[in-house]
């Protein structure tokens, strides 16, 4: 018998790519399609060189991205010549586009937009964001309002005019409107055609007398601008409520119904988790005289914001101690206080007392963030109560606008005097400037 060789050599491993290959063309096309879309548009149009396979990814990804980025690269080029270059690229694009950014620096308004727009409307549009920084208002076409896929929409300086018949955008996310032109109640009518709304963010110069905010699953709203009157309605799942109302303290509001409204804001939001407030608000919350608690308590409240909130005003500090008190559980306070000239009243001897505070705690609050101190006697009252009556604090931040250092100094040194109710409270002091 033939006897067999036991130097019979191992089969040799073959290489997962073989010799005409490259590594990079073996990436799963899931990776490879997060991977792209991570780079802007002038790097996906390069990939092609890198690999056969890679050729005509780029043309199928699900999302376009024209940004400052994307300007960064080809600045010095016309606005014709960028949309040109914009058009070429979705004439090369194939297949879904569910996400598409138009945001430069250069892009004016003009009718040429409104073939980009059909060309995003009948790819099953879900994220779009249009943004003009220059030049007049860009009014939107009638093929926008026919993307019934919409889960985001994102528009700068623009008109908003829906076609007679729009039923809205009923698979809608979340709504950003920054200097949108639109009539009130349209804009109203648009917020309640929207029944998944979850997120509103409007930003206005231009005044709006009223505005009803409607939305059962509303969870996020941001209301920035020149609102006289805002009423929520059919809001209880409301949790993130902001409202800057960019008036001036001379004259914040004007009508018996504006300051009605303020009062019946946190009527609105019974789940509330955070609010921001400027003095506008809060002055119309004080309007008819401010109750030691309000109508309802915010137990979810667990941080609220107040801009421009002056010391020296009674009406400001009552209603910034009414909203402690009727929140529980706060577990945050940010204020920015105001320094200029105001009504303000005389210096309190005792501040616990007059603004009727004494019974205030705040057992649950951790942070404080108190903006511009100028170490006015009313702020630093407030600031030794609140360490007098939070067990569990942790920090308390205080970003000082003084005139001098020897004035910076006699603050600090005063605050670190103060008693605190809690053992691991520490108190950080930052000049304005400093980041």
């Amino acid at each position: 018998m033939k006897k067999t060789s036991s130097s019979r050599m191992a089969p040799k491993k073959r290489n997962t790519c073989d010799s005409n290959s490259d590594i990079i063309s073996h990436v799963p096309g899931n990776i490879l399609e997060k991977i792209l879309m991570c780079l802007p548009i002038q790097d996906l149009v390069r990939t092609s060189l890198l690999s056969r396979k890679w050729r005509y990814v780029w043309m199928k990804l699900p999302q376009l991205v024209f940004d400052t980025t994307f300007y960064g690269v080809l600045d010095g080029r016309t606005h014709a010549e960028l949309l040109m270059i914009i058009y070429q690229v979705l004439l090369l694009h194939h297949g879904p586009l569910t996400k598409f950014r138009l945001s430069l620096s250069e892009l004016e308004s003009c009718p040429q937009i409104d073939q980009l727009i059909l060309f995003v409307s009948n790819n099953d549009i879900q994220d779009f964001t249009l943004c003009f920084w220059k030049g007049e208002l860009y009014k939107l076409p009638s093929s926008l309002y026919l993307c019934s896929q919409l889960k985001h929409l994102n528009l700068r300086s623009c008109m908003l005019k829906p076609p007679s018949g729009f039923e809205g955008f009923t698979r809608l996310l979340s709504l950003v409107l920054k200097e949108v032109v639109i009539a009130e109640d349209v804009l109203s009518s648009l917020i309640s055609s929207c029944p998944l709304l979850e997120e509103l963010a409007l930003y206005s110069s231009t005044s709006l007398d009223s505005l009803e905010v409607n939305g059962p699953n509303l969870k996020k709203v941001r209301c920035d601008g020149h609102f006289r009157s805002i009423c929520f309605t059919n809001t209880s799942r409301l949790a993130n409520v902001e409202i800057y109302s960019k008036g001036v303290r001379e004259d914040p509001f004007r009508s018996e119904e504006e300051i009605s409204s303020s009062v019946m804001l946190l009527e609105s939001v019974p789940v509330i988790e955070s609010l921001g407030l400027d003095f506008c608000y809060v002055k119309g919350i004080a309007a008819y005289g401010v109750p030691t608690t309000l109508p309802t308590t915010l137990n979810n409240l667990k941080n609220i914001e107040l801009y421009e909130i002056c010391f020296g005003e009674r009406d400001d500090i009552s209603v910034l101690i009414c909203l402690i008190r009727s929140s529980p559980n706060l577990e945050e306070v940010t204020i920015h206080a105001f320094t200029g000239a105001t009504s303000a009243s005389p210096t309190v001897l005792d501040f616990s007392e007059v603004h009727g505070c004494s019974d205030v705690s705040v057992n649950q609050l951790r942070r404080v963030d108190m903006k511009n101190i100028s170490g006015t006697k009313p702020e630093l009252e407030f600031i030794k109560l609140l360490l007098a009556k939070s067990p569990m604090l942790d920090t308390m931040l205080i970003e000082l606008n003084s005139e001098s250092v020897a004035d910076e100094l006699r603050i600090v040194k005063e605050l670190t005097r103060l008693r605190r109710a809690s053992p691991q409270a520490e108190m950080n002091f930052v000049h304005q400037d400093e980041d």
